[in-house]
């Protein structure tokens, strides 16, 4: 069975390369932008991603399927908005915007198994 699967992550996810299982073994890397064949046995196949602690949730492909990777557009707000917010509260010296920029970050890191989201074309 062989599965082809496309990375559309943009630059917020795409300086580093996102792993991919396959039945929950590893099958290979991908990097933005990128397309690759997974291959297992059987009708079906299981298939995630993760990039450090950032994950998905499992879909389940049949042979021949398309899948593409990209990120959950729920969640990105909040990390770009928290990594702003702690350069502007350190460089303006605010604690309220560290507050607000590390609340941010801790939402992302909370709901990080679901920060990559496949699905079929």
């Amino acid at each position: 069975m062989e599965v082809y699967i496309s990375r559309s992550t943009g630059p917020l996810g795409g300086l580093s390369s996102i792993k991919v299982k396959v039945n929950g073994e590893d099958q290979g890397k991908l990097k933005n932008n990128d397309v690759t064949v997974a291959i297992a046995e059987g009708d079906t196949a299981e298939i995630a991603v993760n990039q450090s602690f950032f994950r998905s949730k499992p879909i389940t492909v049949s042979d021949g399927d398309n899948v593409e990777v990209t990120l959950n557009p729920k969640f990105s707000p909040f990390y770009i908005g928290g990594v702003l917010a702690i350069i502007l509260g350190g460089l303006m010296k605010m604690p309220l915007f560290l507050v607000v920029g590390m609340v941010c970050l801790v939402i992302v890191l909370v709901m990080s198994s679901n920060w990559f989201v496949i699905t079929k074309k």
